[in-house]
């Protein structure tokens, strides 16, 4: 964890990771805020998804906690340097793969876990995640505003869910869902 604090401060004097006002609380507000998802999942060898994955956040934290395969799927190319430098430094190369990529083109994965953080709406990440969902588990890290965008979701898809509250920040909230569908 401390490599990858030390990176993210080298190279975020390059390019915009994460919000700069969120340097000095960088265990708390990213490191933290991620690792909290790994309690949550006792599956051994998930295929996780993480969509949208910018600095990494929370898919590279939870692959030092979780065994199994994950996919991080990002747009950005100079963020994906940066993943795979962590990646390499992290010695994760055999169990971290970074699609430099929209979500739209990405070949198709048979997620079990999907995971996202400050990504995109519930319905967008759905809508996005689909494709590759093996009746997976969605582990999404929401603010506020997460209990309103479930309702939005509900107008779309059909799912089981819960929401969890965050450990990092009191008005957060984790959604947990399972058997997401599209409304026919």
């Amino acid at each position: 964890m401390d490599t990858y604090a030390a990176l993210l401060i080298e190279w975020q004097e390059r390019m915009n990771l994460v919000a700069r006002s969120t340097l000095d609380i960088v265990w708390e507000r990213h490191f933290a805020d991620s690792a909290q998802l790994s309690d949550l999942v006792t599956e051994s060898d998930a295929t996780w998804l993480d969509l949208g994955s910018g600095a990494g956040f929370p898919a590279l934290v939870l692959a030092l906690f979780q065994s199994g395969k994950f996919h991080l799927v990002e747009a950005t190319a100079k963020k994906c340097r940066f993943l795979s430098e962590v990646v390499e430094r992290l010695d994760l190369s055999n169990r971290v793969t970074i699609h430099n990529c929209r979500i739209e083109a990405l070949p198709k994965i048979r997620a079990s876990i999907i995971t996202a953080r400050a990504c995109a709406s519930l319905s967008q990440l759905f809508d996005w995640g689909m494709p590759h969902a093996r009746d997976a588990r969605w582990l999404l890290l929401k603010g506020k505003t997460a209990a309103d965008e479930v309702e939005a979701a509900r107008a779309m898809f059909t799912f089981d869910c819960g929401l969890i509250a965050s450990r990092t920040d009191p008005q957060a909230r984790i959604v947990d869902a399972q058997r997401v569908r599209r409304r026919q």
